[in-house]
């Protein structure tokens, strides 16, 4: 199994996502360090490499959308008779945009190596 460097990874990330400047280079990097960190290996499985991409592009895109200030996951608000709830997805919520999602566990479990 092909293993790829940081280095690597950021190349091959900024790559497909047409990323001509050294802005996400951080971004890229720390995602690439959470997956390596969780997988308990020296560096990032050939076949994970559109994981780290996705995340990326996510981040970016929520980034985007949202912007970098602080959003809270309210789930639920009430007020009198009134009710409303909102961003109780498990997938679209700040911490499976910036972190791991179910999926993404159950993919990177694959690949992870327990050390006893």
């Amino acid at each position: 199994m092909a293993m790829l460097t940081k280095e690597e990874v950021i190349l091959k990330v900024k790559t497909a996502l047409n990323i001509t400047d050294t802005s996400r280079d951080i971004l890229i990097g720390d995602m690439y360090q959470s997956v390596v960190n969780y997988l308990n290996t020296d560096g990032l499985p050939e076949q994970l490499e559109h994981l780290v991409r996705s995340k990326v592009k996510g981040i970016i895109d929520y980034e985007a959308q949202v912007g970098t200030g602080q959003m809270l996951d309210v789930t639920s608000q009430t007020e009198g008779k009134c009710s409303w709830t909102f961003n109780v997805s498990a997938e679209g919520n700040r911490n499976a945009i910036y972190g791991f999602s179910t999926a993404d566990f159950r993919e990177l479990a694959n690949f992870r190596k327990v050390r006893w």
